[in-house]
């Protein structure tokens, strides 16, 4: 057991100082294109998906030891570590919720004040630049970053291309792809495309409110059916004649047994309660 933690210990030291001294690299496997999406959309500008893993393995070891100091039990430190291990990971996720949501209600306002300068003659890149004051707080930074590049390439294009990038949400890659096609071809139908798209996103987000609502108690009781159980395994396994009960064969398959039991019934109360998530465009 020693050396398998040196040996992830010294993984994760290597990984830590990759993920902090390495840009990126050309090729990168499926797992961590992933990641770096996921960084990306959950708005943390210095989190790679390297990092992600790094983060992972750091807080897996801190939780291990600080596990196998309490308990003195090889076992129940492995399987809460691996549980802690993907902490950052389930950060990540929540992040990424969360800042999805908050730009999912304020599209409809910015959608909004696109069609009022459109119908009054303001021209479509001036429309977008006066949303980096009159816009909506939370899409402000991305407007920002549109108004940087539009002004220093004078690229409608491009501008768009950067706020989509920096935005990194669905609704943004639609509203995008339809300016640029407006912008590009000289669509008369723009008004009421962006009127159709912002009655969209407002229906959508109004539904999945009343979705959450109702499963939140779900989501709730998951989390507390699968952490007490082991929160009260731990306070057991502090008196040493349960750590070594713990520790002999028949005590490994049980807990090994109700891993896989929590494991399975927190997925499936999450996968009941969890919402079809939009997909980018391109991605």
């Amino acid at each position: 057991m020693r050396v398998l933690m040196t040996v992830v210990g010294a993984l994760g030291l290597l990984l830590l100082f990759d993920g902090l001294t390495t840009r990126e690299r050309r090729r990168k496997s499926p797992l961590l294109r992933r990641l770096d999406r996921l960084a990306d959309e959950s708005g943390m500008q210095s989190m790679t998906g390297v990092r992600l893993i790094g983060a992972s393995v750091a807080s897996g070891l801190a939780v291990y030891f600080v596990v196998a100091a309490l308990t003195s039990s090889s076992i129940e430190s492995v399987v809460i570590s691996a549980v802690a291990a993907s902490l950052p990971v389930a950060t990540a996720r929540a992040r990424r919720k969360r800042r999805l949501r908050r730009f999912r209600e304020a599209w409809p306002d910015a959608i909004a004040i696109l069609i009022s300068g459109i119908r009054a003659g303001v021209s479509l890149p001036e429309s977008c630049l006066s949303l980096v004051i009159r816009g909506p707080r939370e899409l402000q930074p991305g407007f920002a970053a549109f108004t940087s590049t539009y002004r220093s390439s004078g690229s409608f294009r491009a501008g768009l291309t950067r706020l989509a990038a920096e935005m990194a949400d669905p609704v943004a890659d639609r509203v995008v792809t339809a300016l640029v096609l407006a912008h590009e071809v000289g669509g008369t139908d723009l008004v009421r495309v962006l009127r159709t798209l912002g009655d969209f996103v407002r229906e959508d987000l109004k539904v999945r409110q009343e979705i959450e609502a109702r499963w939140s108690w779900t989501v709730t009781a998951a989390r507390v059916a699968a952490a007490a159980p082991w929160l009260v395994l731990v306070m057991m396994s502090t008196r040493p004649e349960t750590a070594m009960a713990y520790n002999s064969p028949s005590g490994v398959v049980v807990i090994l047994i109700g891993a896989a039991a929590t494991g399975l019934g927190y997925a499936l109360m999450l996968r009941a309660a969890r919402l079809p998530t939009e997909r980018r465009l391109g991605a």
